[in-house]
């Protein structure tokens, strides 16, 4: 284009630019977003109008913006120390509302704890468990009824303590990407626990005693949950309200906001297990004290995270609102085959693929599921509500779904199996073929379609040996490395279109390390999902809806077995696709590094191109 188009087309942009260095604005954020503009059009003038002013003004503005960039770069300690004094706090007063909604939702939750407890003096047993409820009226009668936090070391309790705390923590706030209804169903059955437990001690008399030892670690613990809980709810707000965002953006948003509110409580998580493994166990401590302890660590929780939010929106402390960067309401994101990606940008293709060819993917996981459960369902001679068993061990709902590979009462299962994984195989190629340009697809060839589907046939005797064995840390370790590496096999035949034998050699030169981390992102996602069949939220879901369920019988039963078998299986068949999906994806990222294929073929085009001096090539 010409000169003069060029700078009225960025004027006013090089204007707002000049304008905010010479208010001296300081956001890093902003500014390197900046440099990246100003230089893409310093570069620009730089190849069209070389000897023209233009270029010399822009390389005067991207010098002030370099040397404003690294001259005022931080490091990370002060970064770290700005997350906790002012993007946190800020972050808690912009999503205020959520942390209302989830303090509200827990002490409704705790109402009906205390009220169920006092109708029904059976129901600490249903919610406590029955041995829990024994030993503790055991320590009661011996006059020391918080003797079970004497039980183990201090150290070994403590970071037993934590790590289940951060994972309640942590389930609480990614339940959130269910439109926020796990995370509600989570703090539902947190407060109706602590409801029936605190109610508990008052019904033997020992109310003053529990309360004090209980709450020292409690104060901080049940505050983190229901900030957790916040951060649940404000994760599943962008697929509820998007706004101008698309809603995969909008959800991306609200994701990365719930995730940051996580990490701020995950200390307090912590500092709550170190308090309740070395402190709660000092009973004989004055009461003075323990309550000037419990005083001071709500006040603590208040302070940061209620007060001194309001308190820094009142009087201007926060510099400006918070911007979510980097994603326009009306760029897509595309699916680039010929760069090279790290694991977690591979996984984030995975479900850009997933969400965005709904017909290719969601549909073929909700017909693979609806053929497997008509089969399993009609071939047996059982009752459907003892065709699939969820044992408590190995890994609950997940060690049950091994009958969804040798079921003794459907015939032939195993190799229907392999049938429907080869219909996801071909759907997932199919899928990624959408997102390709018409001259990087593959020529269609019904045996390569055929062969590809070979190796995932690997994947479900390996899939069975990994929730029966009785290493289960052996187990994860094996399956991390080999489902990316089948994936990718399949992947090769495919798109490569060898024979298994040859593409099994062309894949042991492709792999790299990265497929590691990437099976460990992917089975650690999918025992996290299956982990969800195994907590009371899923028997408060399934108790939910048994209204609709006739009384009498086995209908109970055969309900909760359909459901919790179609939901299994959904999310064994959604493993199986990401494992295909991300195995291709990272065969492009492995063979871009080893072949340089697009680099190579940029390179063949250095100097081929005619260009016009002075004018834009359309």
């Amino acid at each position: 284009m010409r000169e003069t188009k060029f700078i009225e087309q960025n004027k006013e942009k090089w204007a707002d630019f000049e304008q905010m260095l010479r208010e001296n604005r300081h956001d890093p954020d902003k500014l390197n977003n900046l440099f990246v503009q100003i230089t893409d059009d310093l570069s620009y003038a730089r190849t069209f109008y070389p000897n023209r002013s233009v270029r010399m003004y822009l390389n005067s503005l991207a010098q002030r913006i370099f040397h404003r960039v690294y001259r005022g770069k931080r490091f990370p300690v002060e970064r770290l120390r700005l997350f906790w004094t002012d993007e946190l706090p800020q972050l808690m007063w912009e999503t205020r509302k959520a942390l209302l909604l989830s303090f509200s939702i827990f002490v409704l939750a705790f109402a009906i704890g205390v009220l169920s407890s006092i109708i029904n003096p059976d129901f600490a047993r249903t919610i406590l468990g029955d041995s829990y409820v024994d030993m503790t009226l055991e320590n009661i009668q011996k006059g020391d009824p918080m003797a079970v936090y004497k039980q183990s070391g201090p150290f070994g309790m403590t970071v037993g303590i934590a790590a289940n705390n951060l994972f309640v923590a942590l389930r609480t706030a990614i339940f959130g990407v269910l439109a926020s209804l796990g995370t509600v169903f989570i703090m539902l059955y947190n407060g109706i626990m602590v409801g029936a437990f605190q109610y508990f001690f008052i019904e033997q008399g020992v109310f003053w005693p529990s309360f004090l030892s209980i709450w020292i670690h409690g104060t901080l613990e049940i505050s983190a949950i229901i900030i957790a809980g916040a951060a649940g709810l404000v994760a599943g707000s962008g697929l509820l309200f998007p706004g101008t965002y698309r809603r995969s953006q909008a959800f991306q948003i609200s994701m990365r906001r719930g995730l940051k509110i996580f990490v701020g409580v995950a200390p307090i998580i912590v500092l709550a297990a170190v308090f309740e493994g070395f402190f709660t166990r000092f009973t004989e401590t004055p009461d003075f004290i323990r309550a000037a302890f419990i005083a001071t660590s709500l006040f603590f929780v208040l302070w940061y995270f209620v007060w001194l939010p309001w308190h820094k929106a009142r009087t201007g402390g926060f510099r400006q609102a918070i911007h979510d960067k980097e994603l326009p309401p009306d760029k897509a994101q595309i699916i680039d085959f010929n760069v090279i990606k790290n694991a977690g940008e591979i996984l984030a293709d995975t479900f850009t693929v997933v969400f965005r060819h709904p017909k290719m993917t969601l549909g073929v996981l909700s017909g693979t599921t609806a053929v497997f459960m008509l089969w399993a369902f009609g071939w047996t001679d059982e009752t459907i509500a003892q065709t699939f068993l969820y044992p408590e061990k190995p890994l609950g709902v997940l060690g049950g779904a091994s009958g969804f590979f040798e079921n003794n009462t459907a015939p032939f299962l195993y190799f229907l199996q392999i049938g429907l994984l080869a219909v996801l195989c071909v759907a997932a190629f199919r899928a990624l073929e959408l997102e390709m340009d018409t001259t990087q697809r593959p020529r269609f060839s019904r045996s390569r379609v055929f062969l590809s589907a070979l190796p995932l046939a690997l994947i479900m005797p390996l899939f069975v040996v990994f929730i029966r064995a009785d290493n289960g840390l052996l187990a994860w370790l094996l399956g991390m490395a080999a489902y990316p590496f089948l994936g990718m096999w399949a992947a090769v035949i495919y798109f490569e279109d060898l024979n298994p034998i040859t593409a099994l050699i062309r894949c042991f030169r492709l792999v790299r390390w990265s497929a590691v981390v990437l099976g460990l992102m992917t089975i650690n996602l999918m025992l996290l999902f299956f982990l969800f069949l195994d907590t009371p939220v899923w028997e408060m879901t399934m108790q939910l809806f048994s209204w609709l369920v006739p009384s009498g019988g086995d209908a109970m039963a055969i309900f909760h077995t359909v459901f919790t078998t179609a939901m299994a299986g959904i999310l064994l068949y959604l493993f199986f696709l990401m494992i295909v999906l991300g195995g291709a994806l990272q065969y492009f990222s492995c063979r871009e590094i080893r072949d340089a294929t697009h680099l190579r073929k940029g390179i063949d085009q250095v100097a081929l191109t005619r260009q016009i001096r002075g004018l834009a090539r359309e």
